[in-house]
């Protein structure tokens, strides 16, 4: 079974609001007081590999005490402004994660996470996107 996530957005002014279930999200450029685009995916991921870490201790009677991360993204912002052999995404993404657990089994759970966690797999891995445009005069 295939699942399907959505959202949905549209732009305000010079930000763009993003609606994911019941709540709304403001979206800006980098440089704005909004988190920007990139932020959004680095916040994905870093959650998806908690929550990963959390889904695969809890399957595996692994306890877990506390989990806590930061991630970056490095990014040449050229690419953006339309540098042509630049390109206009982040170039790397460096987790930093601290797992506090007395379990000898939890190097395993974290191996099994890298390898499970949904956005990991999504931005290590090339993924085909469609764009359909429709242009309303």
């Amino acid at each position: 079974m295939i699942i399907t996530f959505t959202a949905e957005g549209r732009l305000e002014g010079d930000k763009v609001t993003i609606s994911l279930k019941d709540f709304d999200y403001k979206i800006g450029l980098i440089g704005s007081d909004y988190p920007t685009p990139e932020e959004f995916c680095l916040a994905s991921a870093l959650s998806c590999l908690i929550l990963t870490i959390y889904y695969i201790a809890k399957e595996k009677n692994v306890e877990i005490k506390s989990i806590e991360g930061y991630i970056e993204g490095k990014m040449d912002p050229k690419g953006f402004q339309g540098e042509d052999k630049i390109p206009p995404g982040l170039l790397e993404v460096n987790y930093d994660l601290v797992i506090e657990s007395s379990d000898s089994r939890i190097n395993e759970i974290l191996e099994e996470a890298e390898k499970r966690c949904p956005m990991r797999d999504t931005l290590t891995r090339s993924v085909k996107v469609n764009i359909k445009w429709r242009i309303k005069s």
